[in-house]
């Protein structure tokens, strides 16, 4: 049993360390501790019970090893994601991610990522070698002691552990902390969801053959054409239009008094599918699943006799999206690589909504995908638009006192980068809907899926479920209908508070589409629009959402 606790306390003491550097939470070392005490001494006691392991000692070692090694991996993974999502890796955020992408995505994953996943590989080989040390010694100094007979009550003991330990994973709580089985079980998860996924289509046709009772009619203006460009990543936070130090956002600045610019929307969610999900069907934070239920905007908008046209530099096909696009009228996706990191500018999609908008139906809904501000941050924008790299400015001296590291610093300004280059193609996307014929009642809306935590709160650049960054996006509108408009009543406008669960609402109010899911109160241009209300529902990671009242890279 000396034997045992000894390999133990080095299982032990390594998981504190995990802890101690922030890898895991107090909960998870609890959970991992329990198993860890029960799984050593039960499965590694069996090599030193039974007759023929006892004459092979280094399968005791060997053995021993393999199990502190997965805890430390299983613990060195969680670090990392926790480190990049901001929460613990079980989630369907984190899934989405882990399962759903593909060699070229991956790639770039880990070109964007380097720095974290050498820090979590690092901290994996350097437990495991002072594991495998320690293990080394204390072999050396069993070999020269005379080895004592196991006697009943040891046997018992172990027995008892090992009994123990299989009796744990019928609590799914602590079965899937077990590291042997912790992806395994997020996997079959995730098939389930895949699974899901498939049958969506199926609904979706369901609901189309019930239109009936969707009671959509029209009460917009003979000509109606709405662009809708939704955004890849964006924080209002870097955005001269919203404040920003540097001058990011100069073409839409230089056409602000024609813009309203909404001062205060989150996303609902910190990732793209969720969001998406979220802004395109009646799926809203109280009721996630409405999608398989009701019809989404471009089901209602085509009901309504709108042709519908959806221009991406997304990846074709993708999951639940690849589903809800393919419902349009006409698809141009002029991303034909195998993933995200094919250096293919968003401003090619220019050419593509020119040609939409030329289209002669006289009632068009316009959907442009951009990938915006997706990492990695400098494959987004041509090296023109690198205005920001080694530049000293206040922006750098804010990180500077804030303690982030030299690469936090240098993706904040590939991220800027990136904004200034998405201002040129939102910019442009503008001045091609307002020359549109006078007669046509022309609007253009622009909001993006969700936001980047780069260097605004923590030593961090990606998405992060965790901080206020992650959700705190840019909305703008120009229409046609709105010109003329008092500044009083735009601002007003402005302030109102808002979470893109909604948007399918002011959606369906801007192309004038009337249904038993259209809801004025949701619905941010209504004169019914219900501020309060939904000001205390939204919610961020679970919990009440505010503005924030601290500025970006101060202290506190």
């Amino acid at each position: 049993m000396k034997k045992l606790i000894n390999r133990l306390l080095l299982g032990l003491g390594g998981l504190a360390v995990f802890w101690g550097l922030g890898m895991i939470s107090g909960n998870e070392l609890a959970k991992s501790s329990v198993l860890m005490a029960t799984a050593l001494p039960g499965i590694a006691g069996l090599f030193l019970i039974i007759p023929w392991c006892r004459r092979r000692p280094g399968l005791f070692s060997t053995a021993s090893l393999l199990i502190i090694g997965l805890f430390f991996l299983d613990a060195a993974l969680k670090g990392f994601l926790r480190d990049y999502f901001g929460l613990r890796p079980n989630p369907v955020l984190v899934l989405q991610a882990i399962f759903n992408t593909n060699p070229a995505e991956s790639s770039e994953f880990f070109r964007h990522n380097w720095r974290d996943v050498a820090q979590a590989v690092l901290a994996f080989v350097v437990m495991m070698s002072l594991a495998w040390l320690g293990e080394r010694w204390l072999a050396r100094r069993e070999a020269r002691q005379a080895a004592a007979p196991w006697r009943a009550r040891g046997v018992a003991g172990v027995g008892l552990l090992l009994a123990v330990f299989v009796a744990l994973h019928f609590n799914p709580t602590m079965a899937k902390e077990n590291p042997l089985l912790f992806w395994p079980i997020r996997y079959l998860e995730y098939q389930a969801q895949t699974e899901q996924a498939r049958s969506m289509e199926q609904n979706i046709a369901s609901n189309m053959a019930q239109s009936a009772q969707w009671q959509v009619h029209y009460a917009g203006p003979q000509r109606n054409t709405l662009v809708w460009v939704i955004g890849e990543s964006l924080n209002r936070a870097n955005m001269s239009l919203y404040g920003y130090e540097r001058q990011t956002t100069p073409l839409l600045d230089a056409m602000r008094r024609d813009l309203l610019v909404f001062r205060d929307v989150v996303s609902s969610e910190p990732a793209t599918m969720g969001s998406l999900m979220k802004m395109l069907t009646p799926a809203d934070l109280d009721d996630p699943h409405a999608w398989s239920r009701k019809p989404d905007v471009v089901m209602l908008a085509r009901e309504a006799g709108f042709r519908v046209i959806w221009l991406s530099n997304q990846v074709p096909n993708d999951g639940w999206l690849g589903v809800v696009s393919r419902r349009a009228d006409q698809q141009v996706f002029i991303n034909k690589g195998a993933g995200r990191g094919e250096n293919n500018f968003d401003g090619n999609l220019l050419p593509g909504l020119e040609a939409a908008l030329q289209d002669p139906a006289p009632k068009k809904l316009i959907v442009v995908h951009l990938l915006g501000a997706h990492p990695t941050y400098d494959m987004r924008y041509p090296s023109d638009y690198a205005r920001f790299d080694g530049v000293r400015d206040g922006v750098t001296q804010k990180l500077e006192n804030a303690d982030r590291s030299p690469w936090i610093r240098q993706l904040r300004n590939e991220y800027d980068n990136a904004i200034a280059y998405n201002d040129y193609v939102v910019g442009n996307m503008l001045r091609l809907t307002m020359r549109t014929a006078p007669e046509d009642n022309a609007s253009l809306v622009f909001s993006s899926d969700h936001a980047q935590e780069v260097g605004h709160t923590r030593d961090h650049a990606g998405q992060s479920a965790s901080d206020p960054s992650g959700y705190e996006i840019p909305m703008l509108l120009w229409t046609r209908s709105f010109i003329g408009k008092s500044s009083e009543e735009r601002a007003q406008l402005e302030h109102r508070p808002y979470q893109t669960d909604q948007m399918e609402h002011t959606i369906l109010g801007l192309l004038g589409v009337r249904s038993v899911y259209y809801d004025a109160h949701r619905d941010i241009l209504s004169d019914s629009f219900h501020a309060p209300p939904f000001h205390g529902l939204r919610r961020i990671n679970g919990q009440p959402y505010l503005p924030r009242t601290v500025p970006y890279n101060q202290p506190g």
